[in-house]
């Protein structure tokens, strides 16, 4: 007998195909979210274990910073064989409070202000209220009202001050953007909410004692800004929870704080608090500031040494961790991790301190009477390129470099109001110009008080931020007839010229459409080099420049380092400029004899005059003596040659000639009754639309040279801005250079050499 199985219907072979793909389906699902959770568990336990174990040790262990201490800055006292410090670190504390904390207010105010209260502080600010009242004064009768107050009156209006401070829950002001967008500021001002006001830069501010509708004005800026009501809501209260009372207190000062705060049983002064506050602090004030630079806020250095060095001053923070229970407290007994700070390295600089002090001071003199923009004076050791000073003058307190931004009322009159010219792309701020041709002008700014009055305004110290600036490493200027004394070294060098080749000069040279006149009558007729140099005779450089010849020339001068970097330790140098000379015109040529159609800056012009002080040897030019590698090792920065510019001989003859133009030329304001002196002046003209201007105030008047002349231990090059008593260097920064150099042959007690 034979068993046939039943046939299967259709129906029954498509669900047996359907439950062989849903288990396959099934399977495949599986197969792919298990792949999923590997790779993810990969990601997690393998690729981002650093990550998430970071994540866990910040929830189960404590986290804080150690702060490293900047690296002090010191210059050297020769005198005494000392280092000085000129930057340091100081930490002080700020006095600061809660006024809703504040129960008593009056008790913390009788017993705060006595302490924190400064006489001579409150004066200097009230000599400024004074000043500025003194120029509103539109009659005698105004005059006669203004009076300083006394000193009892000072105090009176600190306490106030300070009650008002502390009295106040309520915060009169927030700033909530200091620039919104100006579509968000149009849409905020369509809305015209109370306390609520966008100023003319877009900046969003609150006034939250006039804020009649909390509820509604944060809905209606959250809608705008596309921020949480009730986050602005809270912003808008404007609870006033912190409020500073005072800076950098005494030592002696925040004792006596903690101690009424430590003391107090009646809960009067829990409102009170002392923060710590790190500082730069230079203890020299603005002495050498240029240099220095200072640190910002955030402790980055700005300018100087301080941005130079930034990051070998400034070291690197420690961490410290320690860790915690469960409910976050401290286990004492549990691992910890203390990765120590860093502190910054010392740095030791060339400066020498005295010499310093006393360029520094003679500067000012010079820049305030002779009314110049400002002046610059470095004083060099030739034989090892050391800088022994690098003064500028008008300067800054980096104590206090903020204050170059503060300004003080100006009166002008109707015309001069008129005459302002607009700043591009400066609101409200102008040229007042005093001489156009001269480019004498001051920046001024135009103010609207709340009364509405205009008022104008310029900077405390002239040229405002512009104080910062290290010009003598990166401010070129045209070098004028100082540079002559580098072209006849080139004429000399190759033996194109020498002191007695005699010229008959006409007084004029005429190349491409141009004539070169002289200033002096003394340079026509039959002259030598000697005498050429020696009364600064334009027409007869003109004629030792053509004897050398552009290629031999512009190769000199690269030789002496004109048209590139000196790579003394500042950022920002600048390199001059100097053509190839493939690219000189004839006339070109000629004035690049006297220092004209080239530029050069300082530290350019005082490391070539130390060629010739230094035999004819070029050394590097540096300001950092010393610095400091780890804990007790120290690198000294050793002297550099840079080669041998010109010979021997020559850098004697052109000592013997320099001496001469102070002796029987036109440098004789720079010669000494005791001493001889090699130096040179140079007068370099300035320019406006291509012109050449003339006349006082529109000039750079500079003197380089260097003493004693038989074995040089300085080299100087002193230099002021469009002075305004004469456009002649003669009759001004040669008085500075004298007074420089006269401070230095008794400062090296270096006998007279002078019968």
């Amino acid at each position: 007998m034979h068993y046939r199985s039943p046939k299967k219907s259709p129906l029954a072979g498509l669900l047996s195909h359907w439950e062989f793909d849903r288990n396959k389906a099934f399977f495949g699902v599986v197969v792919f979210f298990t792949s999923i959770i590997i790779i993810r568990l990969f990601q997690l336990q393998v690729l981002a274990h650093d990550h998430y174990a970071q994540m866990a040790a910040s929830e189960h262990y404590g986290y804080s910073e150690l702060p490293a201490h900047r690296g002090e800055i010191y210059i050297k006292d020769y005198a005494s064989g000392e280092n000085v410090r000129v930057a340091t670190n100081s930490t002080l504390d700020l006095l600061y409070a809660d006024p809703t904390l504040l129960k008593n207010k009056k008790l913390v105010a009788d017993r705060i202000v006595p302490l924190i209260f400064d006489l001579e502080e409150a004066k200097t600010i009230d000599q400024d209220r004074v000043k500025n009242a003194i120029f509103r004064a539109k009659t005698a009768e105004d005059l006669d009202k203004i009076k300083p107050y006394t000193d009892d009156e000072l105090y009176k209006n600190f306490y106030q001050d300070i009650l008002d401070k502390i009295s106040s829950d309520i915060r009169p002001m927030i700033i909530l953007s200091n620039e919104v967008d100006p579509k968000q500021a149009e849409a905020i001002k369509q809305a015209g909410l109370t306390g609520i006001e966008i100023t003319e830069t877009n900046q969003l501010k609150a006034y939250p004692p006039q804020i009649t509708d909390l509820k509604g004005a944060a809905q209606a800026l959250g809608t705008i800004l596309q921020t949480p009501p009730l986050q602005l809501e809270t912003t808008l209260r404007g609870r006033n929870r912190y409020v500073i009372l005072k800076r950098k207190l005494a030592p002696e000062i925040s004792a006596k704080i903690k101690q009424i705060i430590t003391e107090d049983e009646g809960d009067n002064f829990s409102g009170l608090g002392l923060k710590e506050e790190y500082y730069r602090f230079y203890p020299e004030g603005n002495l050498a500031a240029n240099v220095l630079g200072f640190v910002s806020p955030d402790g980055e250095g700005s300018y100087g040494i301080e941005a130079k060095f930034n990051s070998e001053l400034k070291g690197k923070k420690g961490i410290f961790e320690s860790q915690k229970d469960s409910v976050g407290r401290m286990i004492t007994v549990g691992d910890s991790l203390l990765q120590p700070a860093e502190d910054g390295k010392n740095i030791v600089l060339t400066l020498d301190r005295s010499i310093q002090l006393a360029v520094e001071s003679r500067l000012k003199k010079a820049v305030e009477d002779y009314r110049a923009d400002s002046g610059q004076v470095i004083v060099m050791d030739p034989k090892t390129g050391r800088i022994l000073a690098m003064a500028h003058y008008p300067s800054f307190d980096p104590n206090n470099y903020g204050t170059v931004y503060e300004k003080e009322e100006i009166k002008l009159t109707e015309q001069e109001i008129t005459d302002l010219v607009l700043i591009k792309d400066m609101e409200n701020t102008f040229w007042l110009y005093h001489n156009v041709a001269a480019q004498d002008r001051l920046m001024v700014f135009k103010r609207e008080l709340p009364d509405g009055t205009i008022i104008y305004e310029k900077y405390k110290n002239r040229i405002g931020p512009e104080a910062y600036q290290l010009k003598a490493v990166s401010q070129p200027y045209e070098p004028g007839s100082v540079f002559k004394v580098i072209a006849m070294s080139i004429g000399i060098d190759d033996g194109d010229v020498t002191p007695s080749t005699t010229i008959n000069d006409p007084g004029v040279l005429k190349v491409d459409e141009f004539e070169i006149k002289n200033v002096s009558a003394k340079c026509t007729g039959r002259v030598n080099m000697a005498h050429v140099l020696a009364n600064s005779c334009n027409t007869g450089m003109g004629y030792v420049a053509q004897k050398i010849g552009r290629n031999l020339f512009y190769n000199y001068m690269k030789r002496y380092g004109f048209g590139e970097r000196t790579e003394i330790e500042f950022d920002n140098e600048h390199p001059g400029q100097i053509a190839h000379f493939s690219q000189w015109a004839d006339s070109e040529l000629v004035t690049h004899a006297f220092g004209q159609g080239i530029t050069a800056t300082p530290i350019q012009m005082v490391s070539a005059l130390s060629v010739i002080a230094n035999k004819g040897v070029m050394m590097q030019p540096y300001i950092v003596d010393s610095q400091e590698k780890s804990p007790g090792v120290w690198s000294k920065t050793e002297p550099t040659i840079l080669g041998q510019i010109v010979s021997e001989d020559t850098a004697k003859t052109m000592t013997q000639m320099m001496i001469g133009a102070v002796e029987d030329g036109v440098s004789s304001n720079n010669r000494m009754d005791r001493y001889f002196i090699a130096a040179k002046t140079g007068t370099s003209q300035t320019y406006k639309n291509g012109k050449p201007l003339s006349g006082a105030g529109t000039t750079i008047a500079t003197v380089g040279g260097f003493g004693p002349v038989n074995d040089p231990k300085f080299v100087i090059m002193a230099k002021l801005d469009h002075p305004r008593s004469s456009e002649w260097a003669d009759s001004t920064t040669s008085n500075l250079f004298k007074s420089v150099a006269e401070y230095l042959y008794e400062y090296y007690s270096i006998p007279p050499d002078r019968k």
